[in-house]
């Protein structure tokens, strides 16, 4: 039987350059940037992109570019660089990723950065990282393992209902959660293993990095 590895991408998008860099970059088939995130911070660091992926509206051409890196030009501009990185990584083959620089900066963008994963976080794989924390958007049954006294909150991008956690110094039974309502913010995991399970909506998970 012939076994099929998936394929991952490590994706670098222009918000807040990360302080720490993964040093699992070897684990990833694909390392990519768009041209803003490359130009703003990556070009300074060690790693060399396989993709820089934009409108190359923020192309530096005093900046070298490794010889091992293909510029990806997509200059339609009815979809934002971080959109069409995704799409051409898919292409590739690529349903994983880890996006760093998604948050941060501009507060727009950030925003935007969320409408595009809530598109299609049902389609790929996205876990995000910041300087603060890491996010994703949840499964209707979630486990987290490794959480311990660590903060976590619960944002609904849609009405959520029926929302139970435990493991956590404040658990929710059957709750509702909607914007402009009920909202779980800055939770406290109090044991190592958390559990979420929720019926119908969208819910972003945002957790605490350990170093916070």
């Amino acid at each position: 039987m012939e076994i099929i590895m998936q394929k991952t991408a490590l994706l670098f998008v222009n918000g807040e350059p990360p302080k720490d860099i993964p040093s699992n970059i070897k684990d990833y088939t694909y390392i990519a940037c768009t041209d803003g995130a490359y130009h703003s911070y990556l070009f300074t660091s060690a790693i060399e992109p396989d993709f820089i992926i934009g409108d190359l509206d923020s192309i530096d051409s005093t900046r070298a570019i490794p010889l091992k890196t293909q510029i990806i030009h997509t200059p339609d501009q009815s979809k934002p660089d971080f959109e069409k990185a995704l799409l051409f990584l898919n292409s590739k083959g690529v349903t994983s990723f880890s996006i760093y620089g998604a948050s941060g900066g501009a507060s727009d963008h950030f925003l935007g950065n969320l409408s595009i994963a809530m598109q299609y976080y049902h389609q790929f794989n996205m876990m995000f990282y910041d300087n603060y924390c890491h996010f994703f958007f949840a499964d209707h049954h979630q486990i987290i393992h490794h959480v311990k006294n660590r903060i976590i909150s619960l944002m609904p991008l849609s009405t959520v209902t029926s929302l139970t956690i435990t493991g956590f110094k404040y658990p929710l039974t059957n709750q509702t959660l909607v914007l402009g309502g009920y909202i779980s913010l800055r939770n406290k995991a109090i044991d190592d293993r958390v559990e979420i399970s929720f019926k119908n909506g969208d819910l972003l998970i945002l957790v605490q990095n350990n170093f916070n």
